[in-house]
């Protein structure tokens, strides 16, 4: 063999050899890339369910069919009212895990036929807040007529009827284009965010 046809073997065998190690690469990158994302998506969904959990889920499955609300918009109500801490105590006095009013709370049980059965302190105990912020949610949004005013009215009370009045606020008097309450706005826009999300992990 010439030393032309020697060299232009070892050309060829290095070639061959670079070829192989790249193809390698590739597949090798491939598969690490496959499974790192697959493992991201997975830590991704992981950290979304912590934070979007469904605590209490039998207390809320329950509401939820008694009541004939979605159970995504119960919880997202329990995340930004207390983050699932039945011992949560505002600084205004409301308490439990939706966050009831005791003022509010002696006028839900009027409103049932359960005068005088519970005290403050059962609005610590999750299966009875539940209950009740649920059933309370569901009364607004048969005043109201529409989930959102529901919601502003969940952290505003009845003025929510004013703003629907005032065509600032509100165009047909039904829903509300615009809270003027900033502290209820942000709560309104927390609330359908997590319902948002809590519908995509959960309920899509």
């Amino acid at each position: 063999m010439s030393r032309r046809s020697r060299n232009a073997a070892r050309k060829r065998k290095k070639f061959k050899r670079m070829f192989i190690s790249i193809f390698a690469i590739a597949v090798i990158g491939g598969i690490v890339f496959f499974f790192a994302s697959d493992c991201f998506e997975e830590t991704k969904t992981n950290f979304l369910e912590n934070s979007y959990p469904q605590k209490y889920s039998e207390y809320v499955e329950k509401a939820a069919e008694d009541y004939n609300l979605e159970q995504s918009l119960i919880y997202a109500v329990i995340r930004t009212e207390s983050n699932f801490n039945p011992d949560a105590e505002s600084s205004a006095g409301a308490c439990g895990i939706m966050q009831i009013m005791p003022s509010s709370f002696e006028w839900l049980q009027t409103k049932r036929g359960e005068e005088g059965q519970y005290t403050e302190e059962d609005l610590f105990d999750p299966e009875i807040c539940i209950d009740y912020g649920a059933y309370f949610l569901k009364y607004l949004y048969d005043y109201y007529g529409d989930e959102r005013s529901a919601v502003a009215a969940y952290n505003a009370g009845f003025v929510v009827s004013d703003w629907l009045e005032d065509s600032r606020y509100s165009s047909d008097g039904e829903t509300l284009i615009e809270i003027p309450y900033s502290e209820t706005s942000d709560y309104v826009d927390k609330v359908e965010s997590a319902k948002e999300m809590y519908i995509k992990l959960y309920y899509s």
